[in-house]
């Protein structure tokens, strides 16, 4: 059974959120003050805002608009249409959009899950880079067109994809367990090397002296639909590598793209600029290249990978790279101030001991990695029979 098609505009009352300025002038902590809700108050793995860190001025309310709980929040810009629920009440900056329905003809778990479908993720960023800037406006939304079956209906979908969803989050529970036993280990092995006292104590070696780097030097070719893989900084992530968004150049224009040699499997991938400072092991390829603002570590020797990515990630060296570091608005560090950096070494056999239970570890963490992309693909093929009315 197929679901009437209604305009988001006539099911909802949507509207873009202000914000008093300058914003420093209205924060206050004063127990009379209104929830001040950022994208900071917001959570990947959760669907509700249930509270804000910040307050704002009570004066400030004719600048901003106030929403309250059972309402939808979207983002406007970057990630276009984030879904989540109110469970609070606050003002919101113009970053958000606010849909309020009718609770008698709105069931706000099957919305959810309808706005953040990847149909719906896919017209938001279609409306959004057809606009003159890139993000979504109120008009945009209101004409997005979605399945409205009766309300019992709603509910009976979402009971569904919720059970579904749970499985998911589970998985992503699972994975998050285990990138936290890693760094506990390498705190628990490593961790006074890390400290003020204990780096000064420390045996160190320059960058230069652990490492080879390989980075992007020769021409830039135009991008392809298919080819070999490009890893740009956008990739890498704290830890790991990303693989959306997926960019690749052709196959003739590989050896002329890598002019300092070819990176290779377990190189330390490390972002120069924007964002500075991710770290991420590069994974297994038959042939891949690196973008710009990223370079591949290659140990000498006297460093593990494993040891090196966790090493570099940590606070303390990053407080170090970060000092290193230039630019007033983006933040970047050329590779020879990155190669004049210390860092402590502790004996090889520590650190094997280390590689072995980080792949230990890794191979569990891929097991869930591979079962949470299945259930990603369960879940999306599970969404999109709902929506069509064939659940």
């Amino acid at each position: 059974m197929s679901w009437p098609m209604v305009k988001l505009g006539d099911i909802f009352d949507i509207a873009r959120g202000g914000s008093p300025r300058p914003i420093d002038d209205f924060i206050t902590d004063s127990d009379d003050g209104l929830n001040w809700i950022s994208i900071k108050d917001a959570s990947n793995s959760n669907k509700y805002i249930n509270s804000t860190k910040l307050k704002i001025k009570p004066e400030g309310l004719s600048k901003t608009r106030m929403v309250h709980p059972g309402d939808f929040l979207l983002t406007n810009s970057m990630s276009f249409g984030r879904p989540y629920i109110m469970n609070t009440s606050g003002c919101i900056h113009d970053g958000w959009l606010v849909l309020s329905g009718n609770p008698d003809a709105v069931d706000s778990d099957y919305f959810y899950y309808l706005l953040g479908s990847e149909t719906l993720k896919q017209r938001f960023t279609e409306l959004a880079a057809g606009a003159v800037v890139k993000n979504l406006n109120t008009e945009l939304v209101k004409s997005v067109e979605v399945p409205l079956p009766p309300l019992a209906e709603q509910k009976r979908i979402a009971a569904i994809l919720d059970k579904a969803d749970a499985i998911r989050r589970k998985r992503r529970q699972a994975i998050q367990l285990a990138d936290d036993f890693l760094r506990a280990v390498f705190l628990e092995m490593f961790g006074e090397l890390v400290t003020t006292k204990g780096y000064e104590k420390s045996d160190k070696f320059k960058i230069r002296d652990l490492v080879d780097y390989i980075d992007y030097r020769g021409k830039t070719p135009e991008k392809s639909d298919k080819g070999i893989p490009l890893i740009t900084a956008k990739n890498v992530k704290k830890g790991f590598v990303e693989h959306e968004p997926r960019e690749f150049i052709p196959e003739e224009n590989y050896k002329s793209w890598m002019t300092r040699g070819l990176p290779l499997e377990n190189d330390v991938l490390f972002t120069t600029e924007a964002p500075l400072g991710n770290v991420a092991l590069l994974g297994k390829y038959d042939k891949v290249v690196v973008g710009q603002r990223l370079i591949a570590l290659r140990s000498k020797g006297k460093v593990t990978h494993e040891f090196l990515m966790f090493l570099l990630l940590h606070p303390f060296i990053q407080g170090l790279i970060l000092n290193k570091s230039s630019g007033s608005t983006v933040k970047g560090i050329r590779t020879k101030e990155l190669y004049e950096i210390e860092l402590p070494v502790p004996q090889k056999w520590l650190q094997e001991k280390f590689s072995e239970i980080y792949w230990n570890a890794n191979s569990l963490i891929q097991k869930e990695h591979k079962s949470e992309v299945s259930n990603d693909v369960l879940f999306n093929s599970l969404s999109q029979k709902a929506f069509s009315g064939t659940l």
